[in-house]
């Protein structure tokens, strides 16, 4: 919300509530004077939007926060829907200012994420919307989960991915790796519970989960996430512990230097 509020305040539009996003009590109190419902998770909210709007005649529209071409959808979206034409005309402007902005800033970064392959697990709204924030990126997401996500949420998944896209409806570590393996993914992006499982697959591994300590929310949040993933694939600890152990290394020089023809392996016993 810290990322969102000042764009929405730029844009002119006052936030009466943030359910579930560092609200008050308060403000809960009076969220049904709201004109607008900006749901970010169906699988959580859905309901609640539902009956605000069947009770207080407040519409909703579900929209993400995560990536450039979502962000620039919420916003126009919210204008669309409040029906106001100059709200919409200084949508455009923020739209334009902010992008251009961000596009010098994500230059370097899309430049040395472009083609890397992730799988994201994750559930709800961001196992669609961070599809789109990696795709944004230039990155290829080569499967995802469909975990605690809607049919809509699916749909959205299955378009973003198109046909060779795999989806993880229940997805445990064993599944993660061979997923891993079979589609040659350089990077997971998941739960902080999934850590030790890109570990074992001795890949990066970026924590997308409320939990973690970084913003990638709103376009500040999309440098934010760009930077994290580039620091995480290009790390030089992969290289490291791609590399053989040493005893290993040693035990495959000294085999490679010894001369098996002048031993007589015929005999029973070889001292």
């Amino acid at each position: 919300m810290w990322n969102i509020l000042p764009l929405l305040k730029k844009l002119g539009v006052r936030v009466l509530s943030k359910i579930t996003g560092d609200a008050r009590y308060q403000e809960i109190c009076y969220a049904h004077r709201a004109k607008l419902n900006v749901m970010i998770c169906s699988k959580a909210l859905i309901n609640m939007a539902r009956k605000m709007e069947e009770r207080y005649g407040i519409p909703y529209i579900e929209e993400s926060f995560y990536g450039v071409e979502d962000m620039n959808r919420c916003l126009r979206n919210i204008a669309a829907k409040l029906g106001d034409p100059q709200l919409q005309e200084r949508a455009e402007q923020l739209i334009a200012e902010e992008t251009a902005k961000l596009n010098v800033e994500l230059a370097p970064y899309r430049a040395r994420l472009k083609g890397r392959r992730v799988v994201i697990y994750t559930g709800g709204v961001k196992s669609w919307s961070i599809i789109s924030a990696a795709q944004d990126l230039g990155m290829d997401v080569v499967a995802t989960s469909t975990k605690k996500s809607t049919e809509e949420d699916k749909a959205r998944i299955k378009q973003l991915l198109g046909t060779d896209g795999i989806t993880l409806e229940k997805g445990n570590p064993q599944e993660i790796l061979r997923v891993i393996r079979d589609t040659n993914a350089e990077m997971l992006i998941a739960g902080g519970r999934n850590q030790y499982t890109a570990l074992k697959a001795r890949i990066p591994f970026l924590d997308i989960n409320q939990e973690r300590h970084h913003t990638y929310a709103g376009y500040s949040g999309m440098v934010e996430m760009a930077r994290e993933l580039d620091e995480a694939l290009h790390s030089p600890v992969w290289e490291q512990i791609r590399k053989p152990a040493p005893w290993d290394m040693e035990n495959e020089i000294l085999s490679d230097s010894i001369d098996f023809d002048v031993f007589d392996l015929s005999e029973e016993v070889l001292v």
